[in-house]
């Protein structure tokens, strides 16, 4: 029989500059009558592997030191899609002519790995600690390996941005080294252009998966409800006696790719620095796992999807984990995310284009770059040895992965950072007593009640937050887990009260004054931007009309004389 093959090696991630992978192919002959020229494995792999060349039947043989049956051979291999098959003997003809669709592409056997399979790796999941690629020993010319059953799982990514470290499928049938739920480990195989396969082998049951668009839990998984789904998130596969085949299926549904209806597009031009991984999209139609977008360019990134009839909410990022600040106005869910609505089964909806934070499309140019000195007051606290930390989502990366240290260098109990800010005027903040790894050490935890110097974070928690100028600024100490002062930044005006708030039409500043200051108020919405200036406040209760606002956050920001100031916080619906 002449070799079959439908796809040339494939690299998952640029295999030339790679580790190598120790790659072991292992047959069960046990039953079979071994052919004295030996067992031999034949596939795409065997040039980049020091074979004189592909598709060979007769070179690399495997051999059974332990005569238990099962024959081995171990090669190394750059990360990529591979198929084989197995001879008993050393010539076509005799090789494995009866495998069944289930397991093979074009009539071969396939696998696919990438960079993580040769990485020994036992601290930090997903493990490896072996460092190689150990082939099942499925038995010649059936399906699986004795007592097992095979199962092979495909997709269909028409409609997604693959990831540069692939597809993966995780589930508790798919094992790394006997850990479960492992996404590195299984590394699906391209085998049409749009299409990824793999194949498993357990025993009959039900079992729960899914796949990643990627090669970890931090890249976008699907998040599939509906027939296929177990009931939660995860797809579902009843196993019998003869195996199973997932039917194929689009990315993140229980049904074939259709043409996308949803089409999203982010302008990042007024980011101060696009991060490299340009634009990603994060929702509850990728479990919240940042996507990649396409630069269609002018700072524009663009992704299209099929979205069934509903509501969705999400958020766009400048690089993967890069949030958008808490979103208002007309296009967002008044959470602080952003929404959008099909209507009707396969409505075509386009979103955006729209700038970070906001839904304009008109995006104004970053504020220039300036120092910004963060004080916290931690006189009440015990001072975690951990150390004290700063994060926003102005850091590069944002908020956890680009905290900044406080210190005390005076001890006074104050602690204090400068950092130097870029982009939009508005940013959200908070501080950690501790490792920031850990969310119990952060302000604000489980806080019910909304202070005024907090603004919801759209996941749940709060963040403090601020509107920069543009100049160095140094802001005044306020106490760990507390608004103190901040409300007032340096001017005082008795009691001040802001209502109805939010506003429905028509809203009141209510305020004593003791000191007689001649005062004027600014409207700044969430991204910096001035709605009305220099109004004018000569009496102690002030109207504010609100009809022609869009809904969302806006500040009110009130300066006397000496130009002191003070900042409220005003809703609109």
């Amino acid at each position: 029989m002449k070799k079959i093959y439908l796809l040339a090696v494939s690299t998952l991630i640029g295999a030339s500059a790679m580790a190598q992978v120790s790659v072991t192919f292992r047959v069960d002959m046990n039953g079979q009558t071994v052919s004295p020229d030996g067992v031999h494995v034949a596939g795409n792999w065997q040039a980049a592997a020091g074979y004189p060349g592909d598709w060979d039947p007769s070179t690399s043989e495997l051999t059974d030191a332990d005569t238990d049956g099962i024959y081995e051979l171990t090669v190394t291999l750059a990360p990529g899609d591979y198929q084989y098959k197995y001879i008993n003997g050393n010539a076509w003809g005799s090789d494995e002519n009866q495998l069944p669709p289930i397991v093979t592409t074009g009539g071969n056997r396939i696998f696919a790995i990438t960079q993580w399979h040769g990485t020994v790796n036992s601290d930090v999941p997903p493990t490896n600690p072996d460092g190689e690629f150990v082939l099942p020993a499925v038995q010649f010319n059936q399906a699986a390996p004795a007592g097992l059953v095979p199962v092979r799982l495909e997709i269909d990514m028409a409609n997604e941005t693959v990831s540069e470290q692939g597809v993966h499928v995780a589930g508790a049938f798919i094992l790394a080294n006997n850990n479960p739920w492992t996404p590195a480990y299984g590394t699906c195989s391209n085998v049409s252009s749009t299409r990824y396969a793999y194949v498993a082998y357990t025993t009959p049951g039900t079992y729960s998966y899914k796949f990643i668009n990627g090669d970890n839990w931090g890249e976008p998984s699907e998040s599939v409800g509906g027939p296929c789904s177990d009931g939660g998130t995860n797809r579902q596969i009843v196993v019998d006696a003869s195996g199973a085949t997932m039917p194929v299926a689009c990315y993140g549904s229980c049904d074939p790719c259709s043409e996308p209806n949803v089409t999203f597009i982010v302008n990042l031009s007024e980011a101060c620095t696009i991060n490299p991984g340009g634009g990603h999209i994060a929702g509850e139609f990728n479990g919240w796992s940042g996507q990649p977008m396409t630069d269609i360019g002018s700072g524009l990134y663009s992704i299209s999807m099929t979205l069934d009839a509903g509501t969705y909410n999400f958020k766009f990022q400048n690089g993967q984990g890069g949030w958008e600040s808490n979103v208002t106005g007309s296009c967002a869910a008044g959470d602080g995310n952003r929404q959008v609505v099909v209507a009707t089964p396969g409505e075509i909806v386009t979103y955006g284009p729209y700038c970070l934070g906001n839904c304009e499309s008109d995006c104004t140019a970053p504020l220039p770059a300036a120092d910004v000195t963060f004080r916290v007051d931690m006189g009440a606290e015990t001072v975690s040895p951990d150390g004290v930390w700063l994060m926003g989502n102005f850091t590069v990366p944002t908020w956890q992965d680009g905290a900044v240290q406080l210190t005390d260098g005076n001890s006074d109990g104050i602690y204090e950072v400068t950092v130097n800010i870029c982009g939009p005027a508005f940013f959200e903040y908070k501080y950690v007593n501790g490792s920031v790894s850990n969310t119990a050490n952060e302000e604000f935890t489980g806080l019910v009640e909304q202070l005024f110097c907090l603004i919801p974070n759209g996941q749940g928690g709060w963040n403090r937050f601020y509107t920069r100028s543009g100049e160095p600024e140094v802001l005044p100490d306020v106490p760990f887990n507390e608004c103190g002062i901040f409300s007032t930044q340096n001017l005082f005006l008795g009691d001040v009260r802001v209502f109805p708030n939010p506003s429905n039409g028509v809203s009141f500043i209510e305020l004593e004054n003791p000191n007689s200051h001649s005062l004027r108020m600014s409207i700044v919405d969430i991204t910096g931007k001035m709605v009305r200036e220099n109004m004018l406040i000569n009496s102690n209760r002030y109207e504010i009309k609100t009809g022609n606002l869009s809904p969302g956050l806006y500040f009110l920001n009130v300066v006397n004389e000496r130009n002191e100031r003070a900042v409220y916080k005003l809703m609109v619906n």
